[in-house]
């Protein structure tokens, strides 16, 4: 998707809120999507779910039989790139390779027309673990317990394949209803995973120093682009800082910039939880603490370990490893926009009401109407007709009653059931609502946050001059500066024996700007393309010329 200026005409991706040339809030023009409303295989795109680097989330719909599924598209400008391409298919592979409950199912991979490649995967309802993580606030291994087991299983079964996920964070497992259970867990979004051979070596294509994931869960070779040394361990290192998160309410390494949280990972011996939450125990600390280790070898080995640590672990603490019961609203909630064949409690058209059946008294006791009939008529006199009549008119009235009564009670129920259902759907339908006013309010506060970005030059202790519309910075490298969200910042950077540098940046998300600078080319001792002598003012007698015993040359010489 994208944005075009109306002043200067230009397109922006839709993520971009303000023109960087002339500043122009763009929030309120309505981003172009081509996409929306295309069939795609057997389903139609309805709308966006999300957006990341390499591409695109939509949901798309199954135009007769309604069923949903989560559609993954490559940024067209990518399209042409092989190794882009190739990155942003490994991910369906990886997960098909992997193939377990726990893990989101990729459920088709194509090329369109246009070549816009794909994959469609199955559309979850439910919400991210990040959802439930706030800061400051921690939550209790009765409730991470569980879900952390899960996500361990998933990993162990990624990991048993040669395939290490490396961007592990609340944001990529998600919880969904299943089986009348709330917290099933689906890790998602294998997008920059790293599969191996049997010998542990990559097969992939990344490059030696390039860092990659998300800067507050990376481990420490990670942090330090050492992608030789990544496996299965990193992913342990990751579980931890989000262990750490969940049982303390913050992060281990906490920062303001990029660089900084960096330095935490490679340097920072982690705090212990209970000195910010003394409610932790000391046997889960020891699991945290273990799990962020700088070294690998002092982790646990396999994502195996760490589960039956934390099973066994709840296990001595009475904590049960069952996931907790969904209630009516998170069941609904995890079923809404699939279609029933016909709704709880209510009767198929043109049924009738089941009538009760002939009631019979027992030898003793108080006697029905239709008893009282019976015997009434055996003892009165032939003369008394219409009394009889009359008494039985009765009765018929009061089996008519019963069975009226009945059928009240039966339309009752079913009323009742709807109305609970409808209480559900309602109540659904409010949590969707409080989700999505939160989530927009968190997204205008994201929108109006300033954007840290960390500049580092090779060699370091070049001079940057960082400038951008209403503001400017200058510094050495290596160094900090916070800006306006989406602003385009332009650097230049300066070194003695170096060309000089520039580079723009939009300041979109967090990031590091890195740059290489290029030493200046020496000068050949022949003096071929050696720069001319400055001028020198004469006066002065002009020098005379003697001959060179060596050749037919003359050469200048001052006295």
């Amino acid at each position: 998707m994208s944005r075009t200026c109306p002043d200067c005409q230009n397109q922006y991706e839709d993520e971009v809120l303000h023109c960087p040339e002339d500043g122009l809030d763009l929030a309120t023009i309505e981003p172009d999507d081509e996409l929306i409303g295309r069939s795609i295989g057997s389903y139609r795109v309805v709308k966006p779910l999300g957006k990341g680097g390499m591409g695109a989330v939509y949901m798309a719909e199954h135009p007769v039989i309604g069923s949903k599924v989560a559609i993954k598209f490559l940024h067209p400008q990518y399209s042409t790139d092989p190794k882009i391409v190739d990155r942003f298919l490994a991910e369906a592979r990886a997960v098909n390779i992997i193939g377990h409950d726990n893990i989101l199912k990729i459920l088709d991979l194509n090329v369109t027309e246009d070549n816009r490649h794909y994959f469609v995967m199955e559309f979850l309802y439910g919400r991210a673990l990040q959802d439930i993580v706030k800061p400051d606030v921690p939550l209790p291994l009765e409730e991470t317990g569980p879900i952390l087991l899960q996500t361990c299983e998933a990993l162990q079964a990624a990991h048993d394949h040669k395939i290490i996920h490396r961007d592990l964070k609340p944001d990529n497992v998600y919880l969904i209803v299943h089986k009348g259970r709330k917290n099933y867990v689906k890790v998602v979004d294998f997008g920059i995973a790293k599969v191996t051979d049997n010998e542990g070596q990559s097969t992939g294509k990344t490059q030696t120093g390039m860092v990659m994931g998300t800067p507050a869960y990376m481990s420490p070779e990670q942090a330090g682009g050492m992608t030789s040394r990544i496996d299965g361990r990193s992913d342990i290192y990751s579980l931890g800082c989000m262990m750490f998160q969940m049982a303390t309410g913050k992060l281990p390494f906490p920062g303001s910039s990029f660089g900084e949280v960096l330095i935490g990972h490679l340097q920072l011996p982690p705090p212990e939880p209970r000195t910010i939450n003394p409610a932790i125990p000391e046997e889960y600390q020891a699991i945290i603490l273990k799990c962020l280790a700088k070294d690998q070898e002092a982790r646990f080995q396999t994502m195996r370990e760490l589960h039956d640590a934390i099973g066994a672990c709840m296990d001595a603490l009475g904590i049960t490893r069952e996931l907790p019961l969904a209630d009516a609203a998170e069941i609904a909630a995890g079923s809404q926009g699939q279609k029933t064949r016909s709704s709880p409690g209510k009767s198929k058209p043109g049924a009738r009401a089941a009538l009760p059946k002939k009631i019979t008294a027992p030898p003793r006791g108080p006697v029905s109407g239709h008893q009282a009939q019976t015997q009434m008529a055996a003892a009165a006199p032939r003369s008394s007709l219409g009394l009889i009549v009359g008494i039985s008119a009765g009765a018929l009235v009061l089996v008519g009653g019963v069975v009226g009564f009945v059928v009240w009670q039966q339309g009752e129920s079913q009323k009742q059931t709807e109305r609970s259902h409808a209480a559900a759907t309602r109540a659904a339908e409010d949590a969707r609502k409080q989700s999505e006013a939160a989530a927009s309010r968190e997204k205008e506060a994201g929108d109006s946050a300033p954007v840290f970005l960390s500049v580092v030059s090779d060699p370091l202790g070049a001079k940057v001059d960082a400038t951008w519309k209403g503001g400017e910075k200058i510094g050495e490298t290596p160094l900090d500066l916070e800006v306006p969200k989406n602003v385009k910042v332009h650097f230049t950077f300066a070194r003695a024996a170096y060309l000089p540098y520039a580079e723009d940046v939009i300041a979109d998300s967090a990031q590091v700007v890195k740059v290489t600078l290029t030493a200046e080319p020496r000068m050949a001792s022949s003096g071929i393309g050696r720069p001319p002598r400055p001028a020198r003012a004469p006066p002065g007698p002009k020098p005379a010329k003697i001959a060179d015993p060596t050749n037919d040359s003359t050469i200048p010489v001052e006295f």
